[in-house]
């Protein structure tokens, strides 16, 4: 039996959770000194995983924002030609939909309640 067949594959998030759940049981039954090193461990946790998120999105923003950009440089140029203009309809799809999901990405980034 393979060794990760007892612990299966977990997500960056999933350990983070457990162990944020982990110091949290600290911070409630700890002592003083324990209870201030757990908190500030809490802290940067936090602080960490929604610097990740936020990186995240703002990775998948960018891709998203080129892609639009090039294919609608794409659309412009041929837009024109008479034989290019299935291909026109199949980019411009692809290019409102990339701008609905930009749309979502950004929103993401926004508190729930902006």
């Amino acid at each position: 039996m393979p060794a990760n067949a007892k612990h299966p594959k977990k997500s960056i998030q999933q350990l983070y959770t457990e162990g944020m759940q982990e110091v949290s049981k600290i911070i409630s039954h700890g002592s003083a000194a324990q209870r201030e090193v757990a908190l500030q461990t809490l802290d940067d946790l936090t602080a960490m995983m929604l610097a990740h998120t936020i990186e995240t999105v703002q990775g998948r923003t960018a891709l998203l924002t080129g892609l639009i950009a090039e294919l609608t440089q794409v659309i412009e140029a041929v837009n024109v030609q008479p034989p290019y203009m299935g291909a026109v309809k199949a980019v411009t799809k692809i290019v409102d939909s990339a701008r609905s999901r930009l749309a979502a990405e950004k929103k993401k980034l926004l508190p729930p309640n902006a």
